[in-house]
């Protein structure tokens, strides 16, 4: 177990890795088993219990071990809490509106990318809730680089994870997850949890014609960038965007400020030191690749729970919005 001061190395490799099961599965059931997807939620009312008695924190605090304060249960209106069949396992607290969908339905929305020759090669569940499946459809080189291009499929039983389709287009040589080059685009489908079956899989029957040009469009965006120079004043001038500093006369202002130009100096040392991006030096696009490559494998937030492998892949599906000032700056 790693101890909890010490940072693991980045590990090359794709962030589903680790997490789950892996195989070769053309049929969505199959994989559900494997990853012990196949469990099945239902809705309670939420509750909550209310002490009978005042009390304060110190009160309660000077408590004896043992000693029961009485509560009344007390219905939490347009609230609800899903929990697992298996083992009455919590898992999202939610309103009304929203409507469970088993991971059996979710997962079905696979299934038209399975009959155009996908496979599907992971599926598992983080500690963060979220519910995955990772289907191959095809390889692709641009620029010399060959590209994995992945779906992904999403479901949750709580608010964090939507239930959508996303493209993954991975750049192999270093493992780098390129979720965001398309700001929205990289979404083939976001659907609210709770809306018709039939409507779900008529919309994933036509995801699929979607794939076609996501990629077309991802190989143009790529050659931009590589057209573009960049100096290192450029850089410099892109990092100063992408990490400012904070804001003057905070308590640990000169804490922060130090972070940042740590982080400043590794990125700009990957855009120009990295093997695997030497033949991008100056350009947009060995921008782009150091981006991705701190944002793939930088250390994942410590303020969620679960593994490091759980709390990376979370965080990259949930929070992987790259700046559009970027963007536009290294495709203009």
């Amino acid at each position: 177990m790693t101890n909890s001061t010490t940072l693991p190395v980045p590990r090359r490799e794709a962030p589903w890795l680790g997490i789950g099961a892996s195989g070769q599965w053309t049929d969505y059931r199959d994989a559900l088993a494997a990853a012990q997807l196949d469990f099945t939620v239902h809705q309670t009312d939420a509750y909550w219990a209310k002490p009978v008695l005042p009390f304060t924190e110190t009160v309660l605090a000077q408590q004896q071990p043992g000693v029961i304060i009485p509560c009344d249960e007390e219905r939490l209106d347009n609230l609800h809490v899903n929990v697992r069949g298996t083992d009455n396992r919590v898992l999202g607290v939610v309103t009304d509106k929203y409507g469970v969908v088993q991971n059996e339905d979710a997962f079905s929305l696979l299934e038209p990318f399975t009959k155009a020759g996908g496979v599907i090669t992971n599926a598992g569940m983080t500690e963060q809730g979220l519910c995955f499946m990772v289907l191959r459809m095809r390889q692709e080189e641009f620029l010399g680089d060959v590209y994995d291009f992945d779906v992904m499929c999403c479901n949750s039983f709580n608010t964090r994870f939507p239930l959508s389709l996303m493209m993954v287009p991975t750049r192999i040589v270093c493992q780098n997850m390129y979720r965001k080059l398309l700001r929205s685009n990289d979404m083939l489908l976001h659907i609210r949890h709770g809306s018709n079956a039939d409507d779900r899989l008529k919309a994933a029957t036509a995801a699929v014609g979607l794939i076609g040009g996501y990629m077309s469009s991802f190989g143009y965006a790529l050659e931009q960038a590589e057209c573009r120079p960049l100096s290192n004043a450029d850089v410099w001038n892109l990092l100063s965007v992408l990490f400012p500093y904070p804001k003057p006369g905070g308590k640990h202002e000169q804490a922060s400020m130090e972070k940042v130009d740590l982080m400043r100096q590794d990125f700009y040392n990957t855009c120009y030191l990295a093997q695997d991006n030497a033949k991008f030096r100056g350009t947009g696009m060995g921008f782009l690749n150091a981006y991705y490559d701190w944002l793939s494998h930088r250390p994942p937030t410590k303020n969620m729970a679960g593994s490091w492998e759980d709390r990376r892949l979370s965080g990259l599906v949930s929070g992987n919005d790259i700046k559009t000032t970027i963007i536009e700056r290294c495709l203009a």
